[in-house]
């Protein structure tokens, strides 16, 4: 069984993500004055599913890059596992964590879609983004909290969006392979 076909088995995952991806984002868009506390919280539920996904996708594929997405998967773990336990501590603990998850997860995102020949246009777009996000909010560790969410909830949006469209991708794959009801099987 190639690697689509067993991602494909996934793509309610990428869907799941993507969802809680978006509503993060639409509500730290929507409620730029939260507490970090909220945002937090928010941030680390968000990690922790992102870095399950990622240590999914590092058990599922057969591809070169397991690797990268073992680091990225337990990257992510750690970075929820921080925000959740100090959630309020400081502004900058949370920027630091934040920025540097992007930082890295664009960085993986560049490489991987490097490695990819077809199709790599959205996954090098959203590399960018997390990139650049995360080197802005290193670089200006002083932001307010209303930039911070604003900046956060625009990288969550966009990552939502590309899950989403990723587990639709995988969805059809699924569904066009799939015999059809009461058709024989190939043989």
């Amino acid at each position: 069984m190639d690697d689509v076909a067993r991602l494909a088995r996934e793509w309610w995952l990428y869907a799941i993500l993507g969802a809680v991806s978006l509503l993060c984002g639409v509500l730290a868009l929507a409620y730029p004055g939260i507490t970090l506390l909220a945002l937090g919280i928010i941030l680390g539920f968000y990690l922790m599913l992102g870095g399950v996904v990622a240590l999914v996708d590092t058990i599922v594929s057969d591809s070169g890059s397991r690797a990268l997405s073992a680091i990225v998967g337990v990257l992510a773990l750690l970075a929820g596992l921080v925000c959740l336990r100090r959630p309020g501590e400081s502004l900058l603990a949370l920027v630091i964590v934040v920025g540097f998850y992007l930082v890295i997860a664009g960085v993986v995102g560049f490489v991987r879609a490097l490695g990819d020949l077809e199709g790599r246009g959205l996954p090098l777009l959203v590399a960018f983004c997390d990139l650049i996000l995360g080197i802005l909010i290193l670089a200006l560790p002083h932001l307010s909290l209303a930039t911070l969410a604003v900046l956060v909830g625009i990288s969550l949006l966009i990552r939502g969006a590309f899950a989403c469209v990723e587990a639709f991708k995988l969805w059809r794959v699924r569904h066009d392979d799939a015999p059809l009801p009461g058709s024989a099987a190939p043989a």
